[in-house]
């Protein structure tokens, strides 16, 4: 089962383990906290504390540590981007806007030395899971190599896209690390050695693709953008036959259970639906992921409270664990 680790590594040897880094959890466009947030926050933060004794005669480390990350932090407002690390391989999914602050972390390391060795995985090239490339540093550091896959036989044309000059002053042939491209198939599995990604194709606008990552008997799965309306009910067996057994599922869970039944067609799902899956799944973990942009952290917590207490009514004797993401939450499988 998947346990979170609080420090991170810089180097992650060639054992079987998988450890996974969120970088970017919201959806649709980056959101920043609003100075008005910020001052709701503090207050919040005073409340808890005046209200609550159990904080009476404690250190401030110990008063802060117990108080929910929703008040005392934030879940984030980048864009996705999810960083997995196995068998001595860095695998990067998606590059939202989150990218950057990998790529300041990864600048720390060998590819800061032009020595540096990626993985890329594209979900879609929907804005949103782009946007943060043309920051992203190591990809402009000599000597650095990257191998991007996707199911989109034209991915490196809609990457250029993106930073055409009219859009962007620097052309991605500017960015001097060594780039290959190389195509997956829906429902294929590509090995890597020591671990496999597996794809299927999910049902958003455009289309987009999930990915599993296995290894020595563990598993990963990324599974953003996809929705589950009257029209694709019948494909639900094909997904939780796909996201069998695995210990960690990241999840698409962009909008309410209400919001579903009215955006139909927008291509997203809810904790509620990633729930029933996660269990029809024999999923162990489940982490909320690609959060509305509307979305304050008070609203992402009582979305994560609702989808624990729909677990308890409807599956009472699961032992699925629901989490919400963060940025800078780590995972160790």
């Amino acid at each position: 089962m998947g346990e979170e680790i609080n420090n991170s590594s810089d180097t992650i040897s060639e054992d079987p383990k998988i450890h996974v880094r969120y970088y970017g959890v919201r959806g649709s466009i980056p959101t920043p906290l609003k100075p008005v947030e910020i001052e709701q926050k503090c207050k919040r933060i005073i409340a808890e504390i005046i209200k609550n004794d159990k904080f009476r005669g404690q250190k401030l480390r110990e008063i802060f540590n117990a108080v929910p990350i929703h008040l005392k932090s934030t879940y984030g407002g980048n864009t996705p981007c999810v960083l997995v690390k196995t068998a001595g391989h860095t695998i990067i999914i998606d590059a939202g806007s989150g990218i950057r602050n990998l790529g300041i972390d990864l600048m720390q390391q060998e590819f800061g030395q032009g020595k540096g060795k990626a993985i890329f995985l594209f979900s879609h090239t929907h804005w949103d899971h782009i946007q943060g490339l043309p920051f992203f540093t190591p990809l402009f550091i000599p000597g650095n190599q990257f191998e991007f896959y996707s199911c989109f036989p034209d991915l490196k044309e809609r990457l250029k896209g993106q930073q055409d000059s009219r859009y962007f002053p620097i052309g991605m042939d500017y960015m001097q690390a060594e780039k290959q491209f190389f195509l997956l198939k829906s429902n294929e599995s590509k090995d890597f050695g020591k671990f496999t990604i597996k794809t299927i194709k999910l049902d958003h606008p455009g289309s987009a693709y999930g990915y599993k990552i296995e290894i020595d008997g563990k598993s990963f799965l990324y599974s953003s953008d996809l929705e589950f309306n009257e029209k694709n009910y019948d494909t639900m067996p094909e997904i939780i036959e796909f996201f069998k057994g695995a210990d960690v599922l990241t999840f698409d869970s962009q909008y309410t259970l209400a919001e579903s039944f009215t955006k139909i067609d927008w291509g997203h799902s809810s904790i509620q639906i990633g729930i029933d899956i996660a269990n029809h799944s024999g999923i162990k973990k489940i982490v909320l992921f690609h959060y509305d942009p509307t979305y304050s952290d008070q609203k992402i917590n009582e979305i994560t409270e609702i989808g624990l207490s729909y677990k308890k009514a409807i599956y009472p004797g699961s032992d699925l664990e629901v989490i919400p993401s963060y940025e800078g939450l780590e995972l160790e499988i």
